[in-house]
């Protein structure tokens, strides 16, 4: 009796194990298709990738998440909840604004908290931020095919598909105006600013193959189209992007690389697209780029430490601007600073948080992956490099622009984010 009691303990054992391991292989592959899925189709992508975290529970894989990283975030959220009650209890009342606004807004803080700490499990080792940076190169195909065909065929937008789970917009074009290709994106910065993400995985892809065969002429070709659609969108934001991430590869046949797609591009782009502004690279048009800009930085300072420590609240910062300054021109709807931003919405404290403990990820990710380089694999050592400029370029262009708020650009941050916490 007791050896056949003994008999079905292993059997219900066993066939635990088998149900945790197929569970946590679906899990892996529901984040791949998220990825894979994040530009396209944003709304299938967030279904997929929170079915993949809450996978994660019955994941039984050896592995400890560096929590001692996502606890700052974890406090920040806590502040953000404490500025958006006083955001709604406080006496002064803007004309436009309300403040479920600040309530809505930390939606775009505190899911991703909870996304990196799941996350984590997806992208602990070199060989899954492979794949997942493959994802990335995979689901972006689709952004050359409408970009181009934005610009040779004038196929505009918006296009709706899946009863409106996915929309494409695809922007009509002037490129005299300076209003390049915007793909399914609503703004040619949006679109380059996901081609300053993809761009390092791309260049490692193409040089990770040794021989010269189809695979890496498909790369060479698809690298080519990539650096022509950063030229297009005519966003300065993505040419410097894509030229400073290929910058950290650190050697000098990837500056050979660098000049000789950046004149490929130049000629293509002469080429393909003659009606191209010859105006883009003057100093006149680059200074009133970065006037307007370094006004809006000066003014929403004052804004800033009015309220210090709890801000404003989100989504306030284009209407306290305009009625400090009606005689501008503009009514930017962001201080084109995510630092900034988020100061003004949630205050300093909140603000400064986050950014000190991403800077301290991006040093101690740096000195592991450029420094120490631990890794006895040289080709893991070349894509961690690649990652780290992935998110270190993206995190800057935040800096001076701000897509964040574009969820296509928010998860792909937090994605990257969190593989560089698990290379700290």
């Amino acid at each position: 009796m007791n050896r056949k009691i003994l008999v079905k303990d292993i059997i219900s054992d066993n066939l635990t194990i088998k149900i945790h391991n197929f569970i946590s292989n679906k899990g892996w592959i529901f984040f791949k298709l998220g990825v894979f899925l994040i530009l396209s189709a944003p709304v299938l992508a967030s279904f997929f990738l929170l079915i993949s975290l809450f996978l994660t529970k019955s994941n039984k894989q050896k592995f400890q998440p560096r929590n001692k990283w996502i606890l700052p975030f974890f406090a920040s959220g806590v502040i953000a909840i404490i500025s958006a009650l006083f955001s709604s209890l406080r006496e002064f009342k803007l004309v436009g604004w309300d403040s479920s606004l600040s309530w809505l807004g930390l939606m775009n803080w505190i899911p991703f908290y909870l996304f990196m700490w799941r996350a984590q499990f997806y992208l602990n080792t070199v060989e899954r931020r492979k794949q997942v940076g493959n994802m990335f190169l995979a689901g972006s195909v689709p952004l050359i095919f409408s970009g181009f065909v934005q610009m040779w065929f004038n196929w505009h937008g918006p296009f709706t598909f899946l009863n409106g789970l996915v929309i494409w917009f695809q922007r009509s074009i002037d490129f005299e105006k300076g209003q390049g290709i915007s793909a399914m994106f609503n703004n040619q910065n949006y679109a380059a600013c996901w081609l300053i993400i993809i761009w390092p995985f791309c260049i490692y892809s193409f040089l990770s193959i040794k021989n010269f065969n189809f695979k890496k002429l498909l790369f060479f070709i698809f690298t080519l189209l990539l650096g022509i659609s950063v030229y297009l969108t005519q966003s300065r934001n993505g040419i410097i992007g894509t030229s400073l991430s290929t910058l950290f590869f650190s050697k000098n046949i990837y500056l050979i690389i660098l000049l000789s797609t950046i004149t490929i591009t130049f000629l293509g782009a002469l080429i393909f697209a003659s009606p191209i502004n010859t105006k883009f690279f003057e100093l006149t048009n680059l200074t009133n780029f970065l006037g307007p800009r370094v006004f809006i930085y000066s003014n929403a300072l004052p804004i800033i430490l009015e309220r210090p420590f709890l801000g404003w609240g989100a989504a306030s910062f284009p209407l306290i601007f305009q009625l400090r300054n009606q005689s501008f021109q503009r009514t930017p709807t962001h201080p084109h600073n995510l630092i900034l931003e988020m100061a003004n919405s949630y205050g300093l404290i909140f603000a400064t948080l986050l950014f000190f403990t991403i800077c301290l990820i991006l040093f101690y990710s740096y000195k592991s992956i450029f420094i120490r380089c631990n890794d006895s694999k040289t080709e893991h050592i070349r894509f961690n490099k690649a990652w780290w400029a992935s998110f270190f370029s993206l995190f800057l262009s935040q800096m001076y622009d701000v897509q964040y708020f574009d969820f296509r650009i928010s998860i792909s941050f937090w994605i990257l984010l969190t593989g560089l916490i698990n290379m700290v």
